[in-house]
């Protein structure tokens, strides 16, 4: 009896693992045909009066990507270019084709280390909680754009932005909070969608700042 009681326990907690398990989000992930999410309007976005100096002091020149320098987050994760996903244990690695950009998000920790510098990537850990990854990225320069249009990052410590990934049907969509006091009054929501390619391809990029109308 106390055999079979032990089995039973093991079966349980097997069958537990099973129901909890984090959803399969590995693969190559294009962006989504149809709608597929995007930035709010202008005059939608809660900026302060500094962040709002700071977008309007912006010019389509100075925008980063154009002198072949890569986006930072969230910016990046929404760009039109295949994204394939490593989900390993202990952290889950990002490699874009644009820029050719790999970001790690680890997921046995909980912050940056304590002299982590400042970079476009930043800092990224992870969790899930139930069937939604939520991903917080500290450590970003101010040198990010929020969205082409201009929408700025301040680069200050209380700054950071939070991402959730979640299925929506057969699409993996993101919601991504930028959390930037200095810059905006509440939350800049970024949305963006990606199918699934099974017979995807992460292919070659160049950039050249000439063919950008950057040099």
């Amino acid at each position: 009896m106390k055999t079979k009681t032990v089995l039973a326990a093991i079966a349980a907690l097997f069958m537990g693992f099973a129901v909890n398990a984090a959803p399969d989000i590995s693969g190559i992930w294009d962006p989504a045909s149809g709608p597929a999410g995007g930035h709010p309007p202008v005059d939608a976005v809660a900026l302060t009066p500094e962040g709002r100096s700071r977008f309007e002091a912006f010019s389509r020149e100075s925008d980063p990507t154009l002198q072949c320098i890569m986006p930072g987050v969230p910016l990046g994760i929404v760009d039109p270019y295949p994204l394939e996903i490593l989900q390993l244990d202990h952290q889950i690695v990002f490699l874009y084709e644009h820029f050719h950009m790999v970001r790690r998000i680890f997921m046995d920790r909980t912050e940056a280390p304590e002299d982590w510098w400042p970079s476009l990537i930043g800092f990224s850990v992870g969790h899930w909680e139930d069937d939604t990854l939520v991903v917080k990225t500290t450590h970003m320069s101010p040198d990010n754009l929020m969205w082409h249009n201009g929408m700025p990052f301040s680069g200050d410590a209380d700054a950071y932005v939070i991402e959730r990934y979640s299925f929506d049907g057969d699409r993996l969509a993101l919601v991504a909070e930028v959390h930037d006091p200095t810059y905006y009054t509440e939350p800049y929501v970024i949305r963006g969608y990606r199918e699934r390619a099974p017979d995807g391809m992460i292919f070659e990029y160049e950039c050249f700042p000439e063919f950008n109308g950057a040099g």
